[in-house]
């Protein structure tokens, strides 16, 4: 009777389907530069137009002209776009509908003391990649690192630089459950040195 019921409920789970954890609910996943996006106003033919999201983070939308949306999750940058729409008395309540056509390769660099040094590309829908994976993907760290003083370099929104220092090694151990995963962001450089004997 144990198994049936076990059997059932894995069943129900399975019919329902379950969200993987990882991966962010559809309206919040990241825009990110070559993106592919479409954008529809219900009720209005003319106005459905496909752009990639150029160097500058924006798309060239009708009526409105350049709009700044890298960066944004897709339901903030379909809910700028209605504003836009609203402020610039376009229409009164238009229904926009901001759908991603296709992602463009979303990289970081590994560099350094690692098996395989040069890009590490991320799931077609994250947004984010455990540096360990990533270190993985590039051949592990080699006998000479030093992977207590992994650099990451990642450039936000405007432009500005930030360096974090990442303790690799301890993240491989253990992973102990004070010690949170360093995610990677698209664009992140890591870079791993070599150990001074």
């Amino acid at each position: 009777m144990r198994r049936f019921v076990l059997f059932a409920c894995w069943m129900a789970l399975s019919i329902r389907g379950i969200a993987d954890p990882a991966l962010p609910e559809p309206g919040q996943l990241r825009l990110y530069l070559g993106d592919l996006v479409r954008v529809t106003v219900q009720g209005e033919p003319d106005m459905t137009v496909e752009r990639r999201i150029d160097g500058t983070g924006q798309i060239d939308v009708p009526l409105l002209g350049a709009v700044r949306i890298s960066g944004l999750t897709t339901g903030e940058a379909r809910d700028l776009i209605t504003r836009r729409y609203v402020k610039d008395e376009i229409f009164i309540h238009p229904e926009v509908v901001f759908t991603v056509v296709e992602y463009a390769p979303k990289e970081a660099m590994i560099l350094g003391q690692v098996g395989k040094p040069g890009k590490v590309t991320f799931a077609a829908e994250a947004t984010t990649l455990s540096i360990v994976d990533a270190i993985a993907s590039a051949g592990d760290l080699t006998r000479i690192a030093k992977g207590d003083a992994v650099r990451v370099t990642r450039h936000d929104a405007d432009g500005k630089e930030q360096t974090f220092l990442v303790n690799v090694e301890k993240l491989i151990r253990g992973r102990e459950e004070d010690e949170k995963p360093f995610l990677l962001e698209p664009g992140d450089i890591v870079f791993v040195p070599e150990r001074v004997f």
